[in-house]
């Protein structure tokens, strides 16, 4: 039997370890099974971060995932505009020193 042949491992989902949202259990595939561990990959549709996590037998039904996080991370600033681009090309444009200049002012 394969690793994708295993019922999901997660029932209830997981949480996205890059931004904290919910996981659905369509977005985490099993990659290798070998007693009580559980390779798993999860891939957040929030933020498109992926992750691998282990998932150990825990007591009873409950499993108990491992994964590298440590909270949701905060918000990144928003997407880089034309207008901030044109912005920079102006201020570049009429600046007359050199790049760390530029850069320390």
């Amino acid at each position: 039997m394969g690793p994708r042949d295993h019922p999901s491992p997660l029932p209830d989902g997981a949480m996205c370890t890059a931004c904290g949202a919910p996981v659905p259990t369509g977005r985490i595939r099993l990659l290798a099974r070998r007693d009580d561990l559980a390779f798993i990959r999860l891939v957040c549709d929030g933020c498109g971060s992926a992750a691998i996590g282990l998932l150990l037998d825990g007591v009873g039904d409950d499993p108990v995932l491992d994964v590298a996080m440590d909270g949701p991370t905060p918000a990144a600033p928003g997407q880089i505009t034309q207008a901030d681009v044109d912005s920079v090309r102006r201020d570049l444009a009429a600046w007359d020193g050199d790049l760390v200049g530029w850069l320390d002012r």
